[in-house]
């Protein structure tokens, strides 16, 4: 049986469709994650800080943040208290350990470092979260409203979006603050373990004797400042 040719009419409008499909743009969802909390009002979100290496030098060959400033002489493992009751990361436990790096160095670092503070603000950062960005941004106004209180800060951050831990702590001008300590998250693990639901900007606050008194998600700086406050006022 013979074939007969195919018509160049039929041809054409086959080639030029298949054109316009190739030539389309495919739209490529993200992997899912943790949703972010609707920002708190009255929070101004800042323009997320520059991304690039990981060291702590900038992307241009700047010059790396300030080194961290000496925490207080009565800070350290050695003040840390035995467990009041049983230890974990519930309101009203003694906190837990978490997995946590240097910043600058990436080595292993434990909360250790802050015992003795008559209360900690511990605040776990996704970087590609806008309430955390948010919450960066008026973390160096807390520490200095509480220094004189004999607080502690510890800023825990998970890189989601290749902003390191580094860059992070030098776009808020978190380095060289004595009474804030900015850590790595590495893996998420510190995150899950102080968040109350699948939201990011979990904030945890200790008392004395490092037990937990208080969490919450997408806190504004005033709610902050009364948790810290109710957090010294425990005995």
């Amino acid at each position: 049986m013979t074939r007969r040719p195919t018509s160049p009419w039929l041809v054409l409008p086959l080639l030029a469709f298949g054109l316009a499909a190739c030539s389309s743009n495919t739209t490529v969802v993200p992997p899912a994650g943790p949703s972010d909390p609707d920002p708190t009002p009255g929070d101004p979100v800042p323009a997320p800080p520059a991304t690039g290496s990981s060291s702590g030098a900038t992307s241009s060959g700047g010059t790396a943040p300030p080194p961290d400033a000496p925490l207080p002489a009565t800070w350290g493992a050695q003040a840390c208290p035995a467990a009041s009751g049983a230890k974990g990361f519930a309101v009203g436990e003694s906190l837990g350990d978490l997995e946590l790096k240097d910043c600058d160095t990436g080595a292993p670092a434990k909360l250790d470092e802050l015992c003795g503070a008559s209360a900690t603000w511990i605040f776990a950062a996704h970087t590609h979260c806008p309430t955390c960005q948010a919450t960066a941004g008026f973390t160096d106004d807390v520490a200095a409203a509480v220094a004189s209180k004999n607080v502690a800060i510890a800023h825990i951050v998970y890189n989601d979006n290749g902003t390191s831990c580094a860059k992070w702590k030098a776009a808020y001008k978190l380095a060289g603050v004595a009474n804030v300590r900015v850590y790595e998250d590495p893996t998420g693990d510190a995150w899950a373990k102080l968040k109350t639901s699948n939201f990011t900007a979990p904030s945890a606050f200790l008392d004395a004797n490092r037990v937990i008194t208080f969490k919450e998600h997408g806190l504004a700086k005033s709610a902050v400042l009364t948790q810290i406050d109710a957090a010294l006022a425990k005995k």
